[in-house]
């Protein structure tokens, strides 16, 4: 779920698209309540809620954020991304350490990252995170059709994006229909339950897998890339 698409760092290949967009915001939290609010009163369970945007920890109301998705029964677990940049608050790691959220570092490779510095504020206040060292970047490519839909292949098939009220099958399909660049597949919120648990389904057998063709995904299509290149 994006809470913002503001970030301190602006990737040449990043997977969401976000140095491209016009007009980065912070989503106010009267609106992402509105929205987690509609999917929970259709849903029987939430395994994982993913924050991410851009960059979370930029985002001011992380705190009061934090506290809402934790006491939300309906969620069985949360994790928070972050590029390695910012050390946030002693009272949003306190927020965090109370909850049921673990921090999933991203193995950023530039010289502004303080990830070593958030590690061991983390490790101090206790909070539980991930650090995902050695990962394989790679460019998911030019916004342009491929002749072929690469939904089968994608690692990230099951990684489904709420974005301003609707859910896409990537976060990244979410940026380029807001984007204006792909025919917007969004499945609304606003649907009644019976009718959006049945589009859900859809959206995960891939029958609602159109933006798969503009992109080269997770996929052996996606070349391997340097961590975290700035344009």
């Amino acid at each position: 779920m994006f809470i913002t698409t503001k970030c301190d760092l602006h990737c040449k290949h990043c997977s969401n698209l976000i140095p491209a967009m016009d007009g980065q915001i912070h989503y106010e939290i009267s609106d992402l309540t509105g929205w987690l609010d509609e999917l929970l009163s259709k849903i029987d369970c939430l395994y994982r809620l993913k924050i991410h945007g851009g960059e979370v920890f930029l985002y001011p109301r992380l705190r009061e954020w934090i506290e809402y998705v934790d006491r939300q029964s309906k969620i069985k677990s949360i994790r928070l991304t972050t590029n390695g940049t910012i050390i946030p608050a002693d009272d949003v790691l306190q927020a965090i350490a109370n909850s049921k959220i673990a921090v999933q570092i991203s193995d950023y490779q530039l010289p502004n990252i303080k990830t070593q510095q958030l590690i061991e504020k983390l490790k101090k206040f206790g909070v539980h995170h991930i650090y995902l060292k050695d990962q394989i970047w790679k460019d998911m490519g030019e916004v342009s059709q491929r002749g072929c839909n690469r939904f089968e292949d994608c690692n990230m098939k099951r990684c489904t994006s709420l974005y301003e009220g609707k859910i896409y099958v990537c976060s990244r399909a979410a940026i380029m229909a807001k984007m204006g660049k792909i025919p917007d597949e969004g499945i609304p919120l606003t649907l009644p339950e019976k009718k959006l648990k049945t589009e859900l389904k859809k959206l995960y057998s891939g029958k609602y897998s159109e933006a798969c063709t503009y992109c080269d995904g997770d996929t052996q299509y996606a070349k391997e890339i340097v961590a975290g290149e700035q344009e």
